[in-house]
């Protein structure tokens, strides 16, 4: 047997297919809130807040001006990069192209990205101001903590939307309310006869496939609770999931995120696949955006 039929015999044969881990592959939020291009480090947001009319008695009065508060809050412009490399004698050993492959990796690393800064700004300081030397929490900003850490239920998710209606968020214009939450958190809502009940509303929130898609008006948007890295922060055993109004979270982005493929002259053999983002999120209202508080068992 010559020495080339031997190589050939020996050649273990690889599936072209290879599965990519289970992982979240692409933004839950990115399609409901607003993204504005960036082209500097940072990039002020700018809104402006309510103004009440008066009354006037009498006639031919002088105009006295009323103040409108302008609002601006800034957003600084972070960068997250990705950077794979390829040696051709692994794409050799392996009988594939993993070009493809890695590429999809690293577009779902940032697409977690997006939805991780998205998170961390709604809840963050805002610097506000001329110069943005004022930083204001959470808190201050009215932003409600609704406390469901005794337990998930209808009676806190109405306590949430009570407090959107209280606070003027969506009572004249239409939006987009969501969820961000766990299987934990779905789990004990599935157990709860209002919400799943033809009894208590005509608009049923299970989809065809069984699963809770909405919630007294709120879409359910779900991570994983045990990724290696979960979006969702979690302290002392208390999960924060977020309840966002579409208007209450703002993106900058100055970088539109793109996958290139380039040799590596300075290695053998040797390809990176790299993928850079550069982008950055605040909050508009604190009003717009509430902490859904719970325990983690």
């Amino acid at each position: 047997m010559s020495a080339n039929t031997v190589d050939r015999a020996l050649i273990t044969q690889f599936s072209s297919f290879v599965r990519q881990q289970t992982q979240q592959i692409r933004s839950r939020i990115r399609p409901h809130v607003q993204i504005l291009p960036m082209s500097g480090d940072n990039f002020a947001y700018d809104g402006l807040g309510s103004v009440e009319a008066r009354e006037v008695n009498g006639r031919i009065v002088a105009a006295t001006f009323d103040d409108i508060e302008h609002l601006r809050r800034k957003i600084s412009r972070r960068r997250f990069i990705v950077n794979l490399p390829i040696d051709e004698s692994d794409v050799r050993g392996m009988l594939a192209d993993q070009n493809g492959h890695y590429s999809a990796a690293v577009v779902a690393a940032m697409e977690r990205v997006f939805d991780r800064v998205g998170v961390e700004g709604a809840t963050a300081d805002a610097l506000t101001g001329r110069d943005f030397g004022t930083a204001v929490t959470f808190a201050n900003d009215g932003g409600l903590t609704v406390d469901a850490t005794g337990g998930v239920t209808y009676e806190k998710i109405l306590e949430a939307n009570k407090n959107f209606r209280d606070n003027d968020v969506g009572n004249d214009i239409p939006i987009t309310k969501l969820f961000l939450t766990t299987g934990a958190e779905e789990e004990a809502l599935m157990k709860e006869t209002e919400l799943t009940s033809g009894d208590f509303s005509r608009q049923m929130p299970i989809d065809a496939n069984g699963e809770l898609v909405r919630v007294v008006g709120n879409n359910m948007v779900y991570y994983g609770a045990s990724a290696p890295n979960p979006i969702l922060d979690v302290t002392s055993a208390v999960r924060t999931n977020l309840i966002i109004s579409s208007t209450g979270l703002v993106y900058g982005l100055s970088k539109e995120m793109r996958v290139e493929v380039q040799p590596r002259t300075d290695y053998i053999e040797t390809t990176q696949v790299q993928i850079i983002g550069e982008l950055g999120s605040v909050r508009t209202e604190g009003k717009h955006i509430q902490k859904f508080t719970t325990t983690v068992v």
